[in-house]
C-alpha cells in the first residue's frame, strides 16, 4: 500500500466454525492471518501491522521495534506479536535470515545467524559511547540503555540478554545525559540501542534505521540517541536525491503549442478587502514555518534561517505541560494549563518571541482546549458505566491526573464514545474521542484557567493563536477565547486560525462567519491533489472543488455540504478556497504521521511539492508549512524558489489566474493534467509574476505561450526569469525575446518556473 492503510492487504482473524476464535491466548488477544503473492509483498521491503477499523476510522500503528521485513517464498510463516519490540526485533532478525519464528506470546525461538555473519566474521572489543537528549529521560533516576542487536553478543534481539550501558555524567548545558559502557560485537552485525525505564519498558530507537557495529575512525565518537550520525546524514541525503533524480528523470519532451491542449480555467478568490473574515482582524501572516515538535531555543537558534527563507511567521506546538512522554501526540494531551514544560520553560518561550519581535516575526502558539491527557482506555471507560465503583474509580485517577487545578466534574458527563460517524455529526462536540479523550466541560472555572493560559502565552509575545480540533468545540463556547483574545485595549493584534479538520464547507462557516477567523482548508488540499492526478486530474479539475470533497468525504462514509455548484451568473464553478485568508497546506503533521487516514492525503515530500508550489503562488492565503518538506533533497530547491517568488511578487497582487493546461498525445485518448499557470495581477490589471508549474512526473515542457484572460492588458509585459535573463510576455500570450523572436521556456517534471515583472 506504500504506506496509506486503507490500501493496504488486510489479514483475517481465525475462527473455529462455532465463530469462537481459534489459537487465541489466554490474555484474550487473538490470532490474524493471511496469504500475500510475492507481486504485492515483495521479499526484502519493510512493512509494520496496523490495527484497522474502517468503521470507526480508527488506526493504530505499531510503535515498538524496527521494522519487519518481508520473508522470502521459502520462508516458514512466523507468528509476529503485535507491538511488542523484543518480538518484533526477533523476527525482523529472523525474516532476514529467513530461518526465523516468534511465538504469540513474544517468547523467541531458535534464530539462525544471517549469511552475513557467518562463521568466519570477526568480533570486536569496543568502548561505545551515547548521548541521550533530555526529552527522552525521565526527571529523576539514572538511564540505563541496551545495546540489542542480530549478534550472539549482543542478544540476537532479544532485550533481556542484551548488555547494557550505564550513565557517567549530564551535560549541563543541554541536559542530555551521557551514557557508556564496554561491549563485544560482530563486525557488521545490526544494532540498536534501546532505552529502559525503571520498570524496564522499553523505548527502541525508532526514527533510523538499524546501526551497523563497526570500529570508527574517531574512538571518541559519541552516538546520539534515536538520530542518524553526521556521516549517516550526508549519505541518506545522497542516496534519496540520486533517487529523487531518477524518479523525476524527464524521458519525453512536448513543446505544447504542437500537442492537443485543453485549458480548464480555475476561478480564484479576489480583492482581498471584500472578503469578510478580514474586516476589522487586520491581515494575517502569508507565510507560517510549522516548527513541529521543535524545542523553543531549537527555534530561537534558527529564527533568521527561516525568516531568511520568507516566512513571516512561526507556529509552536502546544506549550502546556503534557501528558508524559517524548511522543508529538503526548504534547496534544494537556495536564497542566498553568505551566508552560516540554519543550522549553516559559522563560525560553519568552526568549524566543523577544528574539522574533525584533527581527519582526510572529510566534503563533498552539492551544487544545477541548480535551485533556488519557487517563484509561476506551474500553475501559465503556466496561465502567455499568459498574459505579469501577467508574469512581476512573474518575478519581482522572482528578488525580489534572489536580490541583482541575477535578472530575470539570468533565463531560455522561460519558459518550465518540467514533466513526460521530466524528462529524452534532454528537462531536461533547463526545470523549475515541471514548478516551478526556472531554472537558464547559464551564466558568474551565474557561478561566484557559485564559490564564493564553494570558500567558500573551505575556510571553505570542502574537498568534491556533485552536486546535475545534469542531469538537461549540462556536458560541470558542467565542469566549477569542472574545478575550480581541478585547478592546490590547496593544497588539492577535492573529487567530481554526483547525477544522473536515472537508465540509458548512462545518467550516460555523466558525468562520460568526467569528470572523479563518480555518484549515482541507478542501482545497484534497481538490488541487485530485486535479493534478495523471489518472483523471483534468476530469476532477473541471468538476471543482464540490465534487472533490463530495468524494473525499464518501471515502470516509461521510456526507458533506460545500458550495461550488455552478453558478447561473457565469456558469463556472465558485472558487475552490474557503475564503482568501484560509489556511493552506499541502501536508500537515495530521495527514504525515497519519498516512491516508484523512481523506487519502498521503503523498509524499516529492508528490507534495507540486501542490506547495501551486499554493505558493496564488497572491491569497495563509500557507503553513510542514518542516520536514522544505528540507527534503527531493522538495527543497522547489519549494525555497516558490518563497522568493510569493514575497516578490505576490505581495503587490491582489488577484490570481490559475489555468490547469491538460495535454492528449494522439487527440483521442484522455487528457491529462501537464502545466498549471498561475498569473498574478495587480489591482490596475498588470501582470505581477508567473509561475509555470510542471505536474507531470517523467515529461519536459516547453512551454512557448500562456493562457491569458481577456481582460488582460494591451501592452507587453517585460518577465525576469530565476537566472537573470529577460523574456517579454506579449498580449497575446507568446513568449519572447526582447525583438520579439519566439523564447520557449522549459519546464522540468515536478518542477516550475517563476517570472517575475521587470521593467523593460
Amino acid at each position: 500500500g506504500a504506506w496509506p492503510p486503507k490500501r493496504s492487504p488486510k489479514l483475517e482473524r481465525l475462527r473455529t466454525e462455532e465463530g469462537a476464535e481459534s489459537g487465541g491466548c489466554s490474555d484474550g488477544s487473538s490470532i490474524w492471518e493471511g496469504l500475500l503473492d510475492d507481486a504485492v509483498a515483495v521479499p526484502g521491503t519493510e512493512f509494520k501491522y496496523v490495527v484497522l477499523n474502517l468503521n470507526k476510522h480508527q488506526y493504530i500503528w505499531e510503535t515498538q521495534g524496527p521494522m519487519h521485513v518481508m520473508p522470502g517464498p521459502d520462508s516458514p510463516a512466523a507468528t509476529h506479536e503485535f507491538n511488542n519490540a523484543v518480538a518484533l526485533a526477533t523476527a525482523c532478525a529472523g525474516q532476514a535470515a529467513g530461518k526465523s519464528h516468534a511465538s504469540a506470546d513474544g517468547a523467541a525461538a531458535k534464530t539462525q545467524r544471517p549469511a552475513a555473519l557467518g562463521q568466519d566474521a570477526k568480533t570486536v572489543p569496543k568502548k561505545v559511547r551515547l548521548s541521550v537528549p533530555k526529552s527522552f529521560c525521565a526527571a529523576a533516576g539514572k538511564v540505563r540503555v541496551a545495546v540489542c542487536g542480530e549478534s550472539s553478543e549482543l542478544g540476537q534481539w532479544d532485550l533481556t540478554k542484551a548488555p547494557q550501558l550505564q550513565e557517567v555524567g549530564c551535560d549541563k548545558a543541554s541536559g542530555a545525559r551521557q551514557v557508556e559502557g564496554d561491549i563485544c560485537a560482530t563486525l557488521g552485525s545490526e544494532f540498536k540501542y534501546v532505552l529502559l525505564s525503571s520498570s524496564n519498558a522499553a523505548r527502541w530507537e525508532q526514527k533510523r534505521p538499524n546501526r551497523r557495529f563497526a570500529v570508527e575512525p574517531d574512538q571518541d565518537c559519541v552516538h546520539c540517541f534515536d538520530q542518524l550520525e553526521s556521516h549517516e546524514a550526508t549519505e541518506s541525503r545522497a542516496h534519496v536525491a540520486v533517487e529523487e533524480h531518477v524518479l523525476m528523470k524527464a524521458t519525453k519532451e512536448f513543446q505544447l503549442e504542437n500537442v492537443a491542449v485543453t485549458d480548464c480555467w480555475i476561478p480564484w478568490a479576489h480583492n482581498v478587502q471584500a472578503d469578510r473574515t478580514l474586516q476589522g482582524h487586520g491581515r494575517g501572516p502569508r507565510t507560517i514555518f510549522h516548527a513541529f515538535h521543535w524545542p523553543f531555543s531549537e527555534v530561537k537558534n534558527r529564527l533568521q534561517e527561516i525568516k531568511s527563507f520568507g516566512f513571516d511567521a512561526v507556529q509552536i506546538s502546544p506549550a502546556q505541560k503534557s501528558k508524559a512522554g517524548h511522543e508529538w501526540w503526548a504534547r496534544y494531551q494537556p495536564q497542566d494549563y498553568t505551566k508552560v514544560e516540554g519543550l522549553g520553560t516559559l522563560e525560553d518561550l519568552t526568549q524566543l518571541c523577544t528574539h522574533a519581535k525584533d527581527i519582526e516575526m510572529m510566534i503563533i502558539a498552539d492551544v487544545v482546549f477541548g480535551h485533556m491527557l488519557v487517563v484509561a482506555s476506551g474500553s475501559e471507560w465503556e466496561r465502567a458505566q455499568s459498574k459505579p465503583r469501577e467508574l469512581q474509580a476512573l474518575k478519581q485517577r482522572l482528578s488525580q491526573a489534572v489536580g490541583p487545578t482541575f477535578d472530575s466534574d470539570d468533565f463531560q458527563w455522561p460519558w459518550f464514545k465518540m467514533e466513526g460517524r460521530h466524528w462529524d455529526n452534532d454528537n462531536r462536540y461533547e463526545g470523549w474521542g475515541n471514548g478516551e479523550w478526556s472531554k472537558l466541560r464547559h464551564c466558568p472555572k474551565v474557561v478561566e484557567v484557559h485564559k490564564q493560559h493564553l494570558q500567558t502565552l500573551l505575556d510571553a509575545g505570542v502574537r498568534g493563536i491556533r485552536f486546535d480540533a475545534v469542531k469538537h468545540m461549540r462556536p458560541t463556547h470558542l467565542a469566549e477565547y477569542v472574545g478575550f483574545l480581541r478585547q478592546p485595549g490590547r496593544a497588539q493584534h492577535v492573529y487567530i486560525y481554526g483547525e477544522v479538520l473536515s472537508v465540509d464547507e458548512s462545518m467550516h462557516r460555523e466558525y468562520m462567519d460568526p467569528l470572523s477567523m479563518p480555518t484549515t482548508d482541507f478542501g482545497l488540499t484534497v481538490f488541487i491533489n485530485a486535479a493534478v492526478k495523471a489518472e483523471g486530474g483534468a476530469a476532477a479539475a473541471a468538476a471543482g472543488a464540490r465534487a472533490a470533497a463530495v468524494a473525499a468525504a464518501a471515502s470516509e462514509g461521510l456526507d458533506v455540504v460545500r458550495s461550488g455548484a455552478v453558478t447561473a451568473a457565469t456558469g463556472q464553478q465558485s472558487a475552490p478556497v474557503l475564503s482568501v485568508d484560509s489556511v493552506r497546506f499541502a501536508r500537515n503533521h495530521d495527514t504525515v504521521k497519519n498516512p491516508g487516514s484523512f481523506y487519502g492525503l498521503d503523498s509524499g515530500c516529492a508528490r507534495a511539492r507540486v501542490v506547495w508550489a501551486w499554493l505558493l503562488s496564488v497572491h491569497d492565503g495563509t500557507v503553513l508549512m510542514y518542516p520536514d518538506d522544505l528540507m527534503h533533497p527531493s522538495a527543497a530547491d522547489l519549494l525555497k524558489r516558490a518563497l522568493r517568488f510569493r514575497a516578490q511578487s505576490g505581495i503587490c497582487a491582489e488577484a490570481s489566474e490559475v489555468c490547469l493546461r491538460s495535454i492528449s498525445q494522439d487527440g483521442s485518448s484522455a487528457p491529462r493534467p501537464a502545466l498549471v499557470t498561475v498569473t498574478l495581477r495587480n489591482h490596475e490589471g498588470g501582470i505581477e509574476g508567473v509561475c509555470l508549474l510542471n505536474v507531470t512526473q517523467d515529461a519536459e515542457l516547453l512551454v512557448g505561450s500562456l493562457p491569458l484572460r481577456s481582460s488582460a492588458p494591451e501592452e507587453a509585459t517585460a518577465l525576469l526569469a530565476e537566472g537573470g535573463s529577460l523574456v517579454v510576455l506579449q498580449a497575446d500570450g507568446k513568449i519572447t525575446d526582447k525583438q520579439g523572436v519566439p523564447q520557449p521556456l522549459r519546464v522540468q517534471p515536478w518542477d516550475a518556473v517563476f517570472l517575475v515583472e521587470s521593467p523593460l
